[in-house]
Order: structure tokens, then sequence, then C-alpha cells
């Protein structure tokens, strides 16, 4: 039966961070089937035809694991099917400059400033911001640290402090006991979209503040390897898509052909000539 493989799931599976979105695709697929055995490719192509490409991946990709188990350890079925993955568009990196941020910090209202420019400091997503209690903090190591519970990737990650973190932590101390932002919490869309106009900045959320203090790393020769640890990564690929903000490890490379080939000045009425090097 589908309902016992899901709850045998979500039973197993209770550590996850994403379990709530497994129970999502569980509550659509269990509108749709009795028995595990009676799901195929093209039935979950069809049932997934009309929704978008990021979305019918998650379901796969839960589906999938589902089935793998099923089969694998607990022998409900004896074959799981291959179930396609569509292919999604790249996103390009949202960041923002420390000028933006600047202003974007100063539009938006007093209570959400800390955890934003605590968030620019470290990278740590908004739960993880707002979650953070001092027992977490070691001022004198400069070092803070989320719990494997509390990650994403449910794997322990160090946080180091800079400047900017320890001054951010310096205004918050004395007001909770326990948390080190006691009160304070996600702002609403009203406000997040009137400041960012008031900021003059667009299609910004705030997830984009730890793609953007990954960008300024990237920007300021961070090797991956550790921006993938600061920033709790699983996967080295999931870190890639910063790299070519860093190319400048690149430069001395591409100066190796320079000056092959020089572009003559010509009148604007006649063709350039282009002389090429003799190597």
């Amino acid at each position: 039966m589908f309902d016992e493989a899901a709850a045998r799931w979500l039973k197993e599976r209770a550590h996850k961070a994403s379990l709530r979105n497994d129970a999502t695709a569980i509550q659509f697929f269990r509108a749709h089937f009795t028995y595990i055995d009676e799901i195929n490719r093209d039935r979950v192509d069809q049932l997934l035809e009309s929704k978008g490409a990021a979305t019918a991946n998650r379901y796969v990709a839960f589906l999938r694991a589902l089935l793998r188990l099923a089969e694998r350890e607990w022998g409900w079925i004896d074959r799981a099917p291959h179930l396609r993955m569509r292919s999604e568009p790249k996103r390009r990196v949202r960041w923002i400059t420390p000028q933006e941020a600047a202003a974007l910090i100063a539009a938006i209202p007093v209570p959400h400033r800390n955890p934003m420019r605590f968030a620019l400091a470290t990278g740590l997503r908004m739960r993880n911001v707002l979650g953070l209690e001092w027992r977490q903090v070691d001022g004198e190591r400069g070092l803070a640290w989320i719990h494997p519970d509390q990650a994403k990737a449910r794997r322990a990650i160090p946080v180091p402090l800079n400047d900017d973190a320890r001054a951010v932590l310096r205004e918050q101390e004395g007001r909770d006991a326990m948390l080190v932002f006691a009160g304070q919490k996600r702002p609403d869309s009203r406000v997040w979209q009137k400041a960012l106009t008031r900021a003059g900045i667009k299609d910004f959320r705030w997830h984009d503040l730890r793609h953007t203090w990954a960008s300024w790393h990237a920007q300021s020769g961070t090797p991956m390897q550790a921006l993938q640890e600061m920033g709790g990564w699983e996967t080295a690929e999931m870190v890639r898509r910063y790299a070519h903000l860093g190319a400048e490890h690149l430069a001395e490379h591409a100066a190796r052909i320079s000056g092959r080939v020089t572009f003559l000045s010509q009148p604007s009425d006649s063709c350039g000539t282009i002389a090429a090097h003799q190597t």
C-alpha cells in the first residue's frame, strides 16, 4: 500500500530537514496511487505534466528514493521503475554589491537590520540566524556553530565570526538570555518589497543574502573548498556556481597568449587590419 510505504518513510526519515517537502509530495501522490507497484514512468509523467520543472523534479526525487527503499531494503517490490527528471534552466546567482547591501539595510525597519547584517557576515540561512542561541557562540574563539539537527544538510556548520559579525553580536548582548535575535523575525513581503523599492533593488529575496555572502567571498579569493565548509554545502557542485566570480587566478593563464594578435588603428571608413605575430 502506498500509505503504508509513506508512513514508514516518514518514520525512518524523521531526521530530514526537508521532511515537510516530502509530506507535500506524499499528499499529492496518495491521491493517485493506492499501491506502490502500480507506479510507473508514464503515469508519473502524466500526473506531473502541469507542474513546473523544479516542483516536478522534487516530487520525482522523493518518489525515486521511496521506491528504491521499497525494492532494496524493504523488499516490497521486485524492481523500482526508472522515473524521468526534467531539465531545469540554470538560474543565475543573484547578489548585490556592498553599496546596495548598505542601502537595503538602511531602508528596512530597525528590528530587521541586525539579522540582515549577521546573515551577510556569516552566510547563514534565515532560520539559523533567527534561531541562533548564545550557547552556540564562543566569543573568545571568534566562532559560532550550527548543530547537525539545525542544518539543511544535517551536518554541523562551523561559523567563523569576522569583525562585522562580532559587531552585531555586541549590539545584541543583554537583550535575551537564550536567543541572540530574540523577538526578531523575517520581514513580511510588504515590508521587504517596500525596502527593496527604497533601496532601488529589484528581484532580490532574503535568501539571496546568502548568495551575496558567497559571491563576495568568491570575489575576494576565498578557496572554493573553504567556502563549501563555511556555507555547509553538501557537495562541491553547489559551490561551483560562485566560482566564475573569483577567476583572478586565471589571469596569468590568459596572459600567455597576450600580444599574439595586434589590432592596428585604421580610419573609421576602412577595414581594420589584423597582424598576427609569428610564434
